[in-house]
């Protein structure tokens, strides 16, 4: 008696047309060790309170499409440098089911914040995941990257009122960038 083994075939046209859809995969659960270990070896290297922003975001597409969100970046501070993770929710409405979408960010976040006085400059980058659903597909999710440049002013003991503009990027789904000038606040310790 001979064993035959049967191996599926899957094309790379069939892989590339797929939707892209909320399903465990092993480059996922990567991703979430790789962020898990990088922030629990962050404390190591950080000062003893976090750092953060909370903001509120208008979004915007060049193809005319408009919504709001809200977000958030937790961060452990090692001088001007931030390092930690983001989480956000939003919506932005389409004409196009592909892109009328609510989504939620989370990932990694990064930064430079340089406060004065004053005033104070932060740039932050965020890459992660996003999950959610569009019109088109009920339960979908992609890729995210986020670039963004805010104003602090400085409001005292470590907090400051933020005015930013991020750009966002949404693979998956109704690929698309995402203007989001925001309002917001963060907070770093306090210098004694």
């Amino acid at each position: 008696m001979s064993r035959t083994s049967v191996t599926p075939r899957v094309s790379v046209a069939s892989l590339v047309t797929r939707p892209c859809v909320a399903t465990p995969n092993a480059g996922l659960l990567s991703a979430l060790l790789l962020s898990a270990g990088l922030l629990s070896a962050a404390p190591a290297a950080a000062q003893d309170e976090v750092a953060g922003s909370v903001r509120a975001h208008v979004l915007a597409s060049p193809e005319e499409d408009f919504g709001g969100g809200v977000s958030a970046d937790l961060w452990f501070p090692i001088d001007w440098f931030r390092i930690g993770g983001f989480i956000g929710v939003g919506a932005i409405f389409s004409e196009e089911d592909v892109r009328n979408r609510v989504f939620m960010p989370v990932g990694l976040s990064t930064g430079f914040e340089v406060l004065g006085d004053v005033v104070g400059v932060s740039v932050r980058a965020r890459g992660g995941f996003w999950g959610g659903a569009t019109q088109e597909n009920k339960l979908t999710a992609g890729g995210f990257l986020g670039l963004g440049a805010y104003l602090l002013v400085v409001l005292g003991h470590g907090a400051a009122l933020d005015v930013g503009f991020d750009v966002w990027g949404i693979v998956g789904d109704g690929d698309t960038a995402v203007f989001a000038p925001s309002l917001g606040l963060s907070w770093s310790p306090a210098d004694e």
